[in-house]
């Protein structure tokens, strides 16, 4: 079967998804036109997503649609703001069947009304390259309510949301390089890669306390990401990796082998928050944020009590496009 030229694709299988969304035009026109509430600041983000970099090109389309999505929604979540629209930039490898393509429409679709986001717009291209999808998320947040990066201070706890680790052993277990027999486990894992879950509710919750409180979303792993957060908040911090929350299946896979550990501190992928401040209020957020170090005066300084309890520097680690091999 031939496939459909641009603008019937867009026609026939994203201006449906976009038919509830005023700000869209119905996708007939250049540009999408929208307003926030008053009071409330806007938070933009994009993220792109290139096959076999951050999906494999083999996983199926309802799964890529679903992560291209929810990604780009953990960024919100990190900002402590609500998700409003999305537009999307879609680049298919010519090859791949329009059949393809419908299902990664019907599912994009479905996330959308899940999450409570609506499609404002975007572009459909054909690649002879591999396939790319660029997603710009919006969101609204109460003015001076946004969380950031910059806000950690000596003294605070520093906390994670869920488990660490399970989306970079589901790699590893597609990947043939993580062997566990209980398929129970095995599913757990390649599910949390495939499906992430971002915590927009405990973002929101943050922004509401209206305290201070610093955060981003575990894209590239913590030994990564708490760099980020120590540098813009210039202080060190203190981890402890016996406070770290694993999962049941995370933790089968490092009393199988314990270099899992690595993957679990660097992998990425993880998409939970990464929260530092004041112990109360970060307690204040409830049950699923777990308290697994401390911040420091010393800046630059980034220690890690292991599980035998040395103190020593923490590896520099975490996922980079650049790094070389």
């Amino acid at each position: 079967m031939q496939r459909s030229g641009e603008f019937e694709l867009i026609a026939r299988y994203f201006t449906p998804i976009a038919r509830h969304s005023a700000a869209s035009l119905g996708l007939t026109d250049d540009a999408a036109i929208f307003a926030q509430m008053p009071g409330n600041s806007s938070v933009v983000t994009c993220d792109a997503l290139v096959a076999d970099v951050h999906f494999r090109a083999v996983d199926a389309p309802e799964t890529i649609a679903r992560k291209v999505l929810r990604v780009n929604l953990s960024d919100i979540a990190a900002m402590g703001a609500r998700p409003t629209g999305v537009v999307l930039a879609c680049g298919y490898n010519r090859h791949l069947p329009e059949d393809w393509i419908v299902s990664f429409a019907k599912s994009f679709g479905e996330d959308c009304a899940f999450w409570g986001v609506e499609l404002y717009g975007g572009d459909t291209v054909s690649t002879v390259g591999p396939s790319f999808f660029s997603l710009t998320a919006i969101g609204e947040v109460v003015a001076e309510r946004a969380l950031r990066r910059d806000a950690a201070r000596p003294g605070d706890v520093i906390a994670v949301t869920g488990t660490l680790g399970d989306a970079a052993l589901g790699l590893a277990i597609l990947q043939n390089r993580l062997d566990l027999t209980d398929q129970h486990l095995r599913a757990f894992l390649t599910d949390r890669y495939w499906l992430p879950q971002p915590r927009l509710t405990i973002g929101m919750k943050a922004s509401a306390l209206g305290a201070r409180i610093a955060a981003m979303d575990i894209s590239d792993g913590l030994a990564g990401d708490i760099r980020k957060i120590a540098h813009a908040s210039n202080v060190g911090v203190i981890l402890d990796q016996a406070a770290i929350p694993l999962s049941v299946a995370g933790r089968a896979a490092v009393d199988h082998d314990a270099t899992c550990w690595q993957q679990i501190m660097t992998g990425g992928d993880d998409y939970e928050l990464l929260l530092c401040g004041p112990a109360d209020d970060i307690a204040r957020l409830g049950n699923d944020v777990t308290v697994i170090g401390t911040v420091t005066e010393t800046p630059g300084e980034i220690l890690m009590k292991s599980l035998d309890g040395k103190m020593a520097e923490l590896a520099k680690g975490g996922f980079d496009h650049f790094s070389k091999p």
